[in-house]
């Protein structure tokens, strides 16, 4: 009796999780193509202040939800989201903003390639109307507070895609993209000198950390905006605009 429970729990866990809510599968990809008729209809209106302020509201909604469902995956704990896109209605949504685990097609349930690919909202074309890229600003928690970095400390750490330094001149934190100009290689071990810093890989490379110009000219490295929040955490801007902060003089 034992073992045959044991089986029963072994088959439970490798099925897919059934879909829970108001549609079915069917309703759900009727759901979408519809959705995906009245966007194409959208694309095909004449271009003018409607077409324009319908394609705004559609950005504006996608910032929302893209927003809100990256804070809510960093919230799950590992294998969560791995589980939980085995549902095709979680599936698309994750598909929509880019949060599919990398080894979901791998481990695609077969509730999943039933199709050779579900009916989905096309994002892409609302996200490049206007052509420019659309960025979306947010401050990041990094895992070191100011009085945790010392003076004249260099840090490398990640931060979601980017590998980025922290440099801490007095009281003043800077981030830095971890890539020298020339070559792309690291400078996790670089050093810091008054606001220079001084490329672990090349001989006369140095950078200022307040706008991330190379000492006598060249390519630039990237910077990002700095911030402490109540607590005292340091927060860096991905995603924005960075105006270095220099002496007016």
């Amino acid at each position: 009796m034992g073992d045959r429970d044991t089986v029963g729990d072994d088959v439970a866990k490798e099925s897919p999780q059934p879909l829970l809510g108001f549609l079915s599968n069917d309703d759900w990809d009727a759901l979408l193509a519809h959705v995906n008729d009245l966007i194409e209809r959208m694309e095909n209106l004449p271009a003018g202040e409607v077409r324009d302020r319908m394609f705004e509201l559609l950005n504006g909604i996608d910032t929302i939800h893209r927003e809100a469902l990256h804070r809510l995956v960093r919230l799950f704990a590992e294998g969560v989201l791995e589980k939980v896109v085995s549902d095709p209605a979680i599936h698309t949504l994750m598909e929509l903003y880019d949060l599919l685990p990398p080894e979901t097609e791998a481990l695609e349930p077969v509730e999943l390639k039933r199709k050779s690919a579900f009916p989905t909202i096309p994002i892409k074309p609302v996200r490049m109307n206007p052509p420019a890229p659309v960025r979306y600003p947010h401050w990041v928690p990094v895992p070191k507070s100011e009085s945790e970095l010392m003076p004249g400390a260099v840090k490398e750490i990640k931060v979601e895609e980017s590998v980025v330094v922290l440099c801490r001149r007095d009281d003043q934190v800077f981030a830095l993209e971890s890539r020298c100009a020339r070559d792309g290689a690291s400078l996790g071990q670089a050093t810091l000198t008054g606001y220079t810093l001084n490329c672990p890989n090349h001989a006369g490379c140095y950078y200022d950390i307040r706008q991330g110009s190379p000492l006598g000219g060249g390519e630039k490295i990237a910077c990002y905006p700095v911030k402490l929040d109540a607590d005292g955490r340091l927060l860096i801007g991905l995603d924005m605009d960075f105006i270095p902060n220099l002496p007016s003089f």
